[in-house]
């Protein structure tokens, strides 16, 4: 596999039509981490979900009945300065999700953050690999992987 220059690969993804991304590695594999980095080097919003659901009790009272949709819903209205956004420790809803609702998700990932139109966000989804989610073959107009492991990139 080839090994991509984190920093770069983001700004390609930011001038693509659809700019959503996932990166994935096993529990404690360095996604937080990393996370951090993207947000501290090249000033993006991160959203650590599992805490922002849990902070607003209307939302923490039906985080069991929290959907895809629920979840485009909120990223879509997202009120941050930042084109970039990392979506960082959504794994506790891909264990909630029916498989079904996992392939929801990827297809969120894959044609509904369309720029422009629907939003001028990227979105770098952070999560532990899902075989429902990892299986697919997403890419971008240059020919590369929208659902990647970590390690395909260098350090940040």
């Amino acid at each position: 596999m080839s090994k991509y220059d984190l920093q770069q690969y983001l700004v390609t993804q930011s001038q693509e039509t659809y700019r959503a991304c996932i990166i994935h590695a096993p529990a404690m594999g360095g996604k937080s981490a990393t996370a951090r980095r993207v947000r501290d080097l090249l000033d993006a919003h991160l959203l650590d979900l599992q805490a922002y659901l849990l902070e607003r009790p209307v939302l923490a009272v039906r985080i069991d009945r929290f959907r895809p949709g629920d979840l485009e819903a909120l990223l879509r209205a997202l009120d941050v300065p930042q084109p970039l956004v990392v979506v960082d420790n959504l794994d506790f809803l891909l264990n909630t999700w029916t498989r079904g609702q996992v392939e929801e998700f990827v297809g969120t990932i894959d044609l509904r953050f369309k720029s422009p139109g629907v939003t001028d966000k990227t979105f770098v989804f952070f999560l532990q690999p899902h075989p429902d989610v990892v299986r697919h073959a997403l890419h971008n107009t240059r020919g590369q992987p929208r659902i990647l492991p970590l390690d395909a990139f260098y350090a940040l």
